[in-house]
């Protein structure tokens, strides 16, 4: 019965982990928009009753997802670790490669803005998500940068300076790509010379 009982589990664990690899490889191809239950059950070679069973919503299963492809932000994240750049070219290089990566995939950032009830609601969560994005990193960096070492201060200045470099991509990938007059008229700088003035305005008074 031990066996039997291990099988089944085994390809439980198989079956779900077909149904988010097969998410995975469609935002990779197309973005979030595009995407169905129907579309994944395909892909992953399962029926749809099944993609209800292991992840209940297409939420639920995009939060999951967005976390596999977060994981492969290395390049960004690993930035943060390198001690061997000063401070504010560590925090300029991880937000210019953070947001590069996000605009491979269309509707990330506003997937991951839609999973922030589920990630600050639990603790677990929390700290896996702090874990992952390097908060501490990011707010060592900042406070090299600004003298500040008061946590919640530093905390403010994060979410503060994540929004402004973050919000014009929401922005941009809201507009409907058909407005060509639309996407001319919000048409923004190369990220590097958005990051690089945003770091201008935002700490010239620690020049």
């Amino acid at each position: 019965m031990g066996k039997l009982d291990n099988k089944a589990e085994s390809s439980d664990k198989d079956t779900k982990q077909s149904i988010l690899n097969a998410t995975v490889d469609l935002i990779r191809e197309g973005g979030f928009h595009c995407i169905t239950l129907r579309s994944i059950a395909a892909r992953a070679e399962t029926n749809l009753a099944l993609v209800n069973y292991y992840y209940g919503s297409k939420d639920k299963l995009f939060g999951d997802a967005v976390k596999v492809l977060m994981a492969t932000f290395d390049d960004a994240f690993n930035v943060l670790e390198d001690h061997t750049l000063p401070p504010r070219e560590r925090m300029k290089l991880f937000f210019t490669r953070y947001i590069m990566n996000l605009s491979r995939y269309p509707g990330m950032a506003r997937q991951m803005l839609d999973q922030r009830n589920q990630i600050m609601g639990s603790q677990d969560e929390y700290a896996r998500y702090s874990k992952l994005m390097r908060i501490e990193r990011t707010l060592d960096a900042l406070g090299e940068i600004t003298g500040e070492q008061d946590r919640n201060k530093l905390m403010m200045m994060m979410m503060q300076i994540n929004g402004a470099i973050v919000y014009p991509l929401l922005m941009m990938s809201s507009l409907p790509k058909e407005r060509g007059d639309l996407l001319e008229l919000f048409k923004l700088p190369s990220l590097e010379e958005q990051v690089d003035g945003l770091f201008e305005l935002y700490f010239h008074k620690y020049n």
